[in-house]
């Protein structure tokens, strides 16, 4: 008797007591309710677009790291945006020389280099092709060049087995050059997409057979 009767009645003060409470603390009502819930909604769904804007810019960095933003056919095309370096060619003027040529690039924050390469240039047809030996290993060279507009485009291929196993996958690699007048040199950038690497950086490219060409070693 006892503890039924305590609980009907435990059971009744203590649900009257909690409706009570309810009324009392609510303070979401009507319209203030409905546009409480607009800004919350706003809020998370701005935090969710931004994350997710956030991932897509992560996305394409990733993806497109490593490739050119254009083509090496309409590379060279182009003319030089930096008329300060930009030199009009005479007859006596050239450029694009057949013979041993120095190359050096930037990776892993640092320079690698200068490495000798073989180019010849096809001025009738405008095509470039050599080969070379580098940190990575032994590579052939085919591409094209703009005597008017001073630019070269490469396709450096290297030979898989050769040189730095961890590094060499017989992968290709894009490089693409405008002569620079106050530096005496090709100067750009190399661009490497593999599965297993991707990645772009500075590269120059001075012609004559000695390691002196390159006088000074600019991280800039």
């Amino acid at each position: 008797q006892g503890a039924r009767g305590g609980s009907r009645g435990g059971g009744s003060r203590g649900g009257s007591g909690y409706r009570g409470g309810t009324n009392r603390g609510s303070t979401c009502q009507g319209s203030n309710c409905h546009k409480a819930g607009i800004i919350v909604g706003s809020v998370i769904g701005g935090i969710l677009g931004l994350i997710a804007i956030i991932f897509l810019i992560i996305f394409c960095c990733r993806r497109y790291r490593g490739r050119p933003s254009e083509s090496n056919a309409s590379f060279i095309t182009k003319s030089s945006t930096n008329e300060r370096n930009k030199t009009y060619q005479t007859y006596e003027e050239n450029y694009f020389k057949n013979g041993d040529w120095m190359s050096r690039y930037y990776q892993y924050g640092q320079w690698h280099g200068p490495h000798l390469m073989s180019i010849t240039f096809d001025h009738a047809t405008g095509r470039v092709t050599g080969h070379g030996y580098d940190d990575v290993g032994k590579f052939t060279i085919d591409g094209t060049f703009s005597e008017e507009n001073q630019r070269i485009a490469l396709t450096k291929i290297y030979a898989l087995g050769t040189g730095d196993a961890k590094e060499n996958f017989g992968h290709a690699v894009t490089v693409q050059l405008i002569w620079n007048t106050i530096h005496g040199q090709f100067e750009g950038k190399w661009f490497v997409q593999t599965n297993n690497y991707r990645g772009e950086d500075k590269f120059e490219l001075k012609f004559g057979g000695s390691s002196e060409s390159f006088l000074e070693k600019r991280v800039d």
